[in-house]
């Protein structure tokens, strides 16, 4: 995964911020928030969980995963954190319910978000949902919160710089966030885990693979363009996937809005899924894809792309005595 560079790493102007005009505008921007807002509502109201007037929610123990510790720093955090989530429950939903919710769905899910300031169009919607151990994009739920924040907020407490310890309000919360979305950028392991992450969330129970549609967002997401492209000198490669994918896969269609979409006919299992990531680091490596073999065990789809990609005169096959990248 390439390095962040000092552009990279310049703090956002405000043209640049995630809700801003121009970031709405972008027609990737606008076709990645389309299909996760449709799979925020989808996945808040699958099968087997409850709702009332169109709210999901369960009943909340308040010992619940509390692990019985008697620390008093650690309760009172627990206390805020939990009044802060009660904040993020609106007060008609509140008084409709006379014991406290312990989840939020898609609205309020999504306003939490856009409060903390993150581009839920890319990698950094990840980062929060993996923070408060979200089991589906459509909902947060109060013990994945407060378990989530708390562990962060104890993990930091010892920190020898004062400002690098988080606090349990908005503040902390979105500078420990800011904190995490560059360190994505630098550190392969991290980004393996929100990699890893957003397959777990991205499926609609009780299916064990995701649809295309939303894995093909999930990695135009992942791979944002402008701060974690994946190409290399010569190759776009997620544009070159993409494209293939719909080419193979794809049904164009024109929604209730009057707009063109793309209906995939089939999924992306957990090993393609796991797969492509490792695809995607060996490419921007060797764009020729001479470390491609037919024996090698790459999923049917991806061998099938390095055909395309020869067939399309994107990469030229490689002939006997060529160098081959070791592994």
């Amino acid at each position: 995964m390439p390095k962040a560079t000092k552009e990279k790493k310049a703090a956002k102007s405000t043209k640049d911020k995630p809700y801003s005009k121009a970031a709405r505008s972008d027609p990737t921007s606008r076709r990645l928030m389309s299909t996760l807002t449709k799979l925020f509502h989808r996945l808040a109201f699958s099968p087997g969980r409850k709702a009332d007037d169109g709210v999901p929610y369960r009943y909340y123990n308040d010992n619940q995963n509390h692990g019985g510790s008697s620390n008093k720093s650690e309760a009172a955090t627990r206390a805020q954190l939990n009044k802060f989530f009660d904040d993020l429950i609106p007060e008609e939903e509140k008084a409709r319910s006379s014991e406290p919710i312990s989840e939020i769905g898609a609205e309020q899910s999504m306003a939490y978000l856009e409060r903390l300031e993150v581009n839920m169009a890319n990698y950094e919607l990840f980062v929060v949902l993996e923070i408060v151990k979200a089991e589906s994009i459509g909902t947060i739920t109060r013990s994945g919160f407060v378990d989530g924040w708390a562990r962060v907020i104890a993990e930091t407490s010892s920190h020898a710089n004062s400002s690098m310890r988080v606090t349990p309000d908005w503040d902390g919360q979105q500078q420990y966030v800011r904190s995490r979305v560059a360190q994505a950028l630098t550190d392969d392991d991290y980004f393996k885990t929100l990699y890893d992450f957003a397959f777990q969330v991205g499926r609609e129970p009780p299916q064990k693979a995701v649809a295309m549609a939303v894995a093909v967002s999930f990695w135009e997401g992942l791979y944002e363009p402008h701060s974690n492209p994946w190409r290399s000198a010569h190759v776009n490669w997620l544009e070159q996937w993409t494209a293939y994918l719909r080419e193979k896969y794809g049904v164009v269609k024109t929604n209730e809005d009057g707009e063109e979409e793309v209906e995939y006919k089939r999924t992306v299992s957990k090993d393609l899924w796991t797969q492509t990531r490792l695809f995607a680091i060996k490419t921007m490596k060797d764009e020729t894809l001479g470390f491609w073999s037919e024996e090698q065990a790459w999923p049917g789809i991806i061998d099938d792309f390095v055909l395309w990609c020869r067939e399309k005169g994107i990469v030229k096959e490689t002939k006997p005595g060529d160098v081959m990248e070791a592994d």
